[in-house]
């Protein structure tokens, strides 16, 4: 298995087209594209003027777009963002080592906005969690379900503030370790807002564990 390291020291090393050719292997980029026009394949041309190097060109000398370029990232994750394939891809490979924000911001050569442009796109590609189909625990199974606050901050070590908080609700599968896990923000802490939730999540017959006595 490649470590984030090897991953990293690996596209250090390839050029821009090894780059766009293992970002396509990995189904990151489109392998192939059509002319909007004519709908024959493009070209994979080199395009200096552009910040990846190349572009897909038409070359049909019978369509109206003959030897006009299109960008690589159309389709993709990586379309609309305005810096290299490899800067973008090394930032989320920072996020996946669960480095903080503030942490890839520091070690990237790139704007705070630009990584935060980034990484705000990354996590809205990222499903919601729902095992509403594949329900957590099951008949003989362990479910540890946990209210926690959020985002609490203390204040000139004044205290806890009732103005500052984010309530959750932690629903844990758990047997000699973590199997999966599922985690939703709450708006009141009361049983009409739980309840439901649990039974959407949760299978019945489930060994519930709380710290609710």
């Amino acid at each position: 298995m490649t470590t984030a390291y090897q991953l990293e020291e690996k596209l250090y090393k390839m050029s821009d087209l090894e780059l766009i050719h293992f970002f396509m292997s990995e189904n990151y980029l489109m392998k192939e594209n059509n002319c909007f026009v004519c709908s024959n394949s493009l070209v994979l041309a080199k395009l200096n003027r552009s910040i990846d190097m190349y572009s897909w060109r038409c070359m049909t000398k019978t369509c109206t777009k003959y030897k006009s370029y299109y960008t690589i990232r159309k389709n993709s994750f990586f379309d609309g963002l305005k810096i290299g394939l490899r800067q973008i891809f090394l930032i989320l490979l920072k996020y996946s080592c669960k480095l903080q924000r503030y942490q890839i911001i520091l070690s990237a050569d790139n704007s705070a906005k630009t990584v935060k442009k980034i990484l705000k796109k990354f996590v809205m590609k990222i499903p919601i969690t729902d095992f509403s189909n594949n329900k957590l625990g099951g008949p003989g199974k362990i479910v540890q379900i946990d209210e926690t606050m959020l985002n609490y901050k203390c204040k000139s070590h004044r205290g806890r503030s009732p103005e500052n908080k984010t309530d959750s609700l932690c629903i844990v599968e758990v047997s000699d370790k973590i199997l999966r896990a599922y985690a939703t923000i709450i708006s009141k802490k009361k049983e009409t807002t739980i309840i439901p939730i649990i039974r959407n999540q949760v299978a019945s017959n489930s060994m519930i564990w709380t710290d609710e006595q």
